[in-house]
């Protein structure tokens, strides 16, 4: 399996087929070659059985090409197909699955000729489920199946160790997304956070956590000052893993439509998310799920200029933030459920 475009959201989507692969034919070896975001959202994974670092293929196709043959080589691998999913389908990513595998190559593809069983992206189904397509090439019969991002023992202590100043005050945790990768316009204004993060901190009780990379570290930092204090900020403080064990351990999310997300979904964590009001639903949310709330304006067909979510009010997210923590309030219980579910013995870097 290749997975070459690694957003976090697309390689979190990429979880259920891998494990539905390796359920019903155990027999069957799943290898996956990726880099950067790839590595740490399957690092943990048991539904696969070897991880292989390559160089970013976007930035050095031929290095990529030439480390993949190689490490093939040195691992007595030799795979009887490749794969691509959704994300992976440009013409490029089907002639490196043709120079990196003898064997037949089957996915999605723009250009079918380049495999021996392609398949095409059916835009009336999700991302999940057009990835699980894969699994039917090798005959095997799919069904509904949520991500999931898995962790290490280490992982966990480190997201309790982050979680210790809110266990200590006794109050219940919120961990907020407020910044995406900026690739797309998926910002709320800053003003309304600010009032959403000092509702939730004051009103409902929480610690607020405010996650992100190091890079949004000055404007989460800016964002916490104009809540008046209400949030302390984790930017740039975990690892993808540890980002899912401190999300499993936590009470609530909010986020904007961003990778955090998904690794809330996948750990199922209650979550509220902020939408943009272009974005089809059916592509990236989950099927109806009572543990998560979709915050939405009417559908449109284009982007505004300068658009930020401006439909979407204050008043609108903390009613949402109220009743979904009423539905499930803060429980220790649900809180170790969640993380031992995820929980792994496999560490797919540490033994390659």
């Amino acid at each position: 399996m290749l997975e070459c475009t690694i957003p976090l959201g697309i390689c979190v989507h990429m979880t259920p087929v891998f494990e539905t692969i390796k359920c019903a034919r155990p027999e069957i070896r799943v290898s996956v070659a990726t880099w950067g975001i790839g590595l740490q959202v399957l690092r943990n994974s048991p539904y696969i059985d070897d991880l292989i670092e390559i160089p970013a293929p976007s930035k050095n196709f031929s290095a990529a090409v030439s480390s993949l043959k190689g490490q093939l080589r040195s691992r007595g691998l030799k795979p009887d197909c490749c794969f691509t999913g959704t994300a992976d389908q440009s013409t490029r990513w089907g002639i490196f699955a043709s120079l990196v595998c003898s064997g037949w190559r089957g996915g999605m593809t723009l250009v079918p000729a380049l495999y021996q069983r392609p398949l095409r992206r059916e835009p009336t189904l999700s991302q999940i489920e057009n990835n699980l397509q894969l699994a039917t090439l090798l005959g095997i019969a799919v069904h509904p199946l949520e991500p999931k991002v898995f962790y290490s023992n280490e992982d966990a202590d480190a997201a309790r160790t982050l979680l210790e100043p809110a266990r200590r005050a006794g109050r219940p945790v919120l961990i907020a997304a407020t910044r995406g990768s900026g690739g797309l316009p998926t910002a709320w204004h800053e003003d309304r956070w600010a009032e959403t993060l000092a509702y939730a901190h004051h009103d409902l009780g929480y610690q607020v956590l405010c996650v992100g990379t190091a890079a949004d570290a000055p404007a989460i930092a800016a964002l916490i000052r104009m809540a008046g204090g209400s949030g302390i900020s984790l930017a740039g403080k975990t690892s993808i893993n540890q980002l899912a064990a401190l999300l499993a351990l936590s009470d609530m999310v909010i986020s904007i439509n961003t990778g955090t997300l998904h690794v809330a979904r996948a750990v199922r964590t209650p979550l509220i998310v902020l939408n943009m009001a272009w974005e089809k639903p059916l592509e990236w949310m989950p099927s109806p799920r009572p543990d998560v709330r979709d915050v939405q304006g009417p559908f449109l067909e284009t982007i505004p200029d300068g658009y930020r979510m401006d439909e979407i009010s204050v008043d609108w997210v903390t009613s949402e933030l109220a009743d979904m923590t009423r539905l499930f309030p803060p429980d220790n219980s649900a809180r170790e459920a969640r993380l031992n579910a995820s929980l792994s013995e496999v560490d797919h870097l540490r033994s390659s």
